[in-house]
């Protein structure tokens, strides 16, 4: 479109003015002026750096000490990630000082977020309404700099440019007004900051929390269902033949660590047994050896002198102290991650002393991995009986039937966790009938905040406020999921990466799943589905109710997310300036109410729908311009909603649609991740692809792939999707030498084959892939209804050299054809399902490069019947739904963990056999009963 020229006025001279009062350089505005009129970009990079300039010359060196919240990190950190997106969307500049001049913004803003990231995590700042008007003040900034940008694609016009830019200088004055007040709120000294520290501590430590049951009653209430754990910890502790000097007691805030540990630490034989006994809470105070080493030797009585407190001599103290006695210290609550801390502080173990760290944090000493006790949740029983003691102190107080089905409702709906089942079974005392029937209708028995005075909120609390500055952003955004929803790792880390809370590069994925596994060894998220390989990472997670409903409660006071689960959720008042909208139930979006009130935050970020499926269409409110995700997979559009082309800011988009894609799609060309299903999948009758736009190869930003139904099409001369790493549920028509050599940084790929029309399919395929690619993730091809009464592969063909993890179902191949794959060097996880090979016997041959780095074996739904594997030391082996199979080879006594879920009863009986003498880990299932 054809700029239009301005006409020369007095507005340029005010507006020079209000550069000059907000401290910007008069020069880059004339510079602006005369070589970019039309890049409004210019003047964000400007404003942003005239920000950025104001928090380093003035106050970088109190930021330290000032921003502790979620909300200022988050709010920078997405202001910085818009920033490098303007920066990398710009046309090449003709003039090299405007191509500086953007380089050293960045920079800046990189030297901002660096210092707020070694803010400490658990200050707790004084000044949360000031901090409140920061976020708001950056928010706006943003959203002018953003809904400009979505303008200017549209029409491009001076006057319009020189109001917004009035606009935002005006914006930037409130902001670093309001950063000034939120400075000044909380300027403390040093001194200050150590008080404050301590206060935070003793105010929301797990301590605190534990030291309101402390009464005899209460303590033996908080025992029900550890009495195990507390008789695995003595033969643990007390073993004679144990030489490990520190063992570590892990789990989430509330689940009784302290209380377990208390009791063992009490118990007369334990007493009597170590000469020495200390018992000491460390608390988030305690960083370092040195100051554990200062703790345990003042609680011996020991005087150090001043000159004297390097660790060296201290190490000599305790040695002297400690090093002729039977010893047992506790160091309870520790929050310290250096892996250093106790074992080159004290004496080695040659009398069976023992050291016992209790914290929340796994990835505590590492070296203490198969030394440590991760507590479990209370199954139902022990938690109907937790509750049942607690709420009925009165040992004579009867229950009836009908009460008793409702409590044990409420004690399940608890999720195991002993705080909050004491918590809740305190607040049902002397309760009504209706009183306990009310709240176990409820999705939650208890309601967690920052600001509630109980105990267990208060644990909870400070356990989010301790997580790192990079981290609490990441957690809250977890509570955006329905209770009990099973969270992808691979879902959750694309909707982070696409949210902005991390920096963008190549391998930002992984970055995100590793953030994901501290959340996890933090213990503020739950684990769920391990993942094939690493015992330490998984595939999917979920929050604690007590956790979500902080997450949820924490949001909606910061606008961080709202959820709309009910028409009471949806007025004006509950999601104005809301940031995010979590649509939990999809039937609301049916009501004109809501859509006139949703219409009231055209500002929001991100529409996320997780209701139940709907199976008939739904209208969807897209009027939200400002639009970064899109997730509504689970509503049904006839048509494609071309409504979504106006949202140019999109990033992650994921719809079910009855038609296809138009080509118009690659309007959206700053999205990375593309979900895009039918309600049905229909075949056409010719057996023709159905292909994507072909403007889909002007999607450079692409990162990821989802499209069950359609093909890649043939590429343009010169058209690449160089950021393309996942492309899934394609067929074979998008594995061709001619799209493939086009995604050259393809790492991953799903290929789904209709049987019944490429029955005589050679997979040759297989061989483009080993051509383009010599690095390769996971390949995966799913057969759908095979022909079993035929070999659908002829053979196995070459796959990459270097892939690391390959998934076949329905291929028929035979297992003399396995040779070809297990030769590959660096494969570690290898997966058959559904008669991916098939024949009775597998037996695997010594010496021919069988499997050198395989880890992770899956046989799923096979018809195998005898198994002769000579590898050994796998990591993982799992027999699923083979009913045939009746011996497996000798050699997998070796593995770490085997599993047999569903096989045939006389293969389980062996395997029962087989536990109670071989060195390996056996889990069973059955179908009838858990074995």
């Amino acid at each position: 479109m054809q700029n239009v020229k301005p006409q020369r006025s007095s507005q340029p001279q005010k507006f020079t003015s209000i550069f000059l009062a907000n401290d910007i350089n008069i020069e880059s505005w004339y510079f602006w002026r005369k070589y970019n009129p039309d890049e409004l970009q210019t003047l964000v990079l400007l404003f942003c750096k005239s920000f950025s300039l104001s928090l380093s010359r003035s106050h970088t060196h109190k930021v330290r000490e000032r921003i502790s919240e979620m909300g200022a990190y988050a709010a920078v950190v997405s202001l910085h990630q818009t920033m490098k997106r303007i920066s990398e969307s710009e046309s090449e500049s003709k003039n090299l000082l405007f191509v500086l001049e953007k380089l050293s913004i960045l920079d800046e803003m990189d030297s901002v977020l660096n210092k707020m990231e070694e803010l400490p995590s658990s200050k707790i700042v004084d000044a949360a309404a000031y901090e409140r008007r920061v976020i708001d003040a950056v928010q706006i900034f943003q959203d002018l700099v953003d809904s400009h940008l979505s303008d200017h694609h549209r029409l491009t016009v001076y006057e319009n440019d020189i109001s917004f830019a009035l606009s935002l200088s005006q914006q930037l004055g409130v902001f670093k007004e309001e950063l000034t007040s939120f400075i000044t709120a909380t300027s403390l000294n040093t001194n200050d900051n150590d008080q404050q520290q301590q206060i935070c501590s003793s105010r929301y430590s797990t301590s605190a929390y534990s030291s309101n049951y402390s009464t005899e009653n209460q303590e033996q209430n908080l025992l029900v269902g550890l009495i195990d754990q507390i008789n695995t910890l003595k033969e643990w502790i007390l073993d004679p033949k144990s030489y490990d000097l520190v063992k570590s007691f892990v789990g989430m805030t509330g689940i009784g660590k302290t209380t377990l540990v208390k009791q063992f630490y009490n118990d007369p034989r334990v007493v009597k047994e170590f000469e020495t006994r200390l018992f000491l809470h460390i608390g988030p105070g305690y960083t370092r050896s040195v100051d554990i080493m200062l703790r345990v030797l003042d609680e011996l009585g020991v005087v150090i002198p001043s000159d004297k407190l390097d660790k060296d001599c201290l190490q000599k103290q305790l040695s002297e102290a400690l090093s002729t006695q039977k010893y047992l210290i506790v160091l309870d609550d520790v929050w310290a991650h250096d892996a250093d801390l106790v074992p080159d502080s004290f004496p080695e173990n040659t009398k069976g002393s023992q050291i016992i760290i209790v914290s929340q944090i796994e990835k505590l000493y590492v070296y203490t991995a198969n030394k440590r006790i991760i507590l479990p949740f209370l199954n139902d029983d022990n938690s109907w009986k937790l509750l049942h003691q607690t709420a009925f102190t009165n040992r004579e107080e009867k229950c009836s039937r009908e009460l008793e089905k409702i409590g044990k409702k409420i004690a399940k709906n608890c999720e195991g966790l002993p705080a909050a089942i004491i918590q809740v079974g305190e607040n049902l005392r002397e309760k009504s009938f209706q009183e306990w029937k009310t709240l176990s209708e409820k999705e939650d028995p208890l309601v967690i905040t920052r600001y509630d005075d109980t105990p267990l909120s208060k644990a909870l609390f400070f356990s989010y406020m301790m997580l790192p500055q990079k981290l609490k952003a990441c957690f809250l955004y977890m509570g955006v999921f329905p209770k009990n929803y099973g969270i992808s790792q691979s879902k959750l880390v694309k909707l982070w990466v696409s949210e902005g809370f991390l920096y963008t590069y190549q391998w930002i994925e992984e970055t995100a799943g590793y953030y994901l596994d501290q959340l996890i060894r933090q213990s503020v998220v739950l684990r769920e589905k391990q993942a094939s390989v690493d015992i330490f990472k998984f595939k999917s997670c979920k929050l604690h109710f007590t956790f979500r409903s902080l997450c949820v409660n924490e949001a909606k006071s910061e606008k961080f997310f709202h959820i709309l689960k009910k028409y009471t959720d949806c007025t004006p008042e509950n999601i104005r300036s809301q940031q995010r909208l979590c649509v939990h139930n999809n039937v609301i979006l049916a009501l004109t109410q809501v859509h006139e009130w949703m219409e009231s935050v055209p500002n929001a970020r991100s529409l996320l729908c997780y209701g139940p499926k709907q199976q008939y269409p739904v209208l969807l409110p897209l009027c939200f311009r400002l639009l970064k995700v899109l997730d509504a997979l689970a509503i049904r559009f006839y048509e494609f909603p071309h409504q979504l082309l106006a949202l140019l800011h999109l990033k992650y988009l994921s719809i079910t649609c009855d038609r296809e894609l138009p080509n118009s799609i690659s309007t959206l060309w700053n999205l990375e991740v593309l979900i895009f299903t039918r309600y049905h999948n229909i075949k056409l009758s010719n057996n023709c692809p159905v292909y994507l736009p072909i403007d889909i190869w002007n999607m450079h930003k692409l990162r990821h792939l989802y499209c069950k139904g359609f093909d890649l099409p043939p590429p343009p001369d010169d058209s690449h999707l160089e950021n393309l790493l996942t492309v899934s549920d394609v067929s074979v028509h998008s594995c061709t030498m001619e799209v493939l050599s086009r995604i050259p940084k393809l790492t991953r790929i799903a290929v789904q084959i209709e049987s019944a029309h490429d029955s005589t399919e050679t997979f040759s395929f297989f061989g483009h892939l080993a051509s383009v690619y010599e690095e390769f993730e996971s390949f995966k091809c799913v057969v759908v209804n095979p022909n079993l009464s035929s070999q659908i592969v002829r053979s196995v063909p070459n796959f990459p050299m270097n892939i690391w993890k390959i998934s076949l179902s329905g291929c028929g191949l035979p297992w003399e054809n396995m040779e070809a794959i297990a030769s590959l060097p660096n494969l570690r996880v290898l997966k058959l399902r559904w008669y991916a090979f098939c024949g009775p016997l597998w037996k695997t041959r010594q010496g021919q490069g069988n499997f050198h780095r395989l880890q992770f074996l899956l046989l799923e739904d096979l018809d195998i019947e005898n198994l002769e594997f000579d590898h050994q030391y796998l990591t993982r082996v799992i027999f699923r739904h083979c009913y045939k199979l009746e011996n497996i080879s000798n050699y997998l006594k070796y593995t770490e963990l085997l599993e047999v879920d569903d096989c045939s009863p006389s293969f389980m009986k062996k395997m029962r056999e087989w536990r109670s003498v071989v060195g390996a880990e056996v889990k069973m299932r059955s179908s009838i009963t858990d074995l």
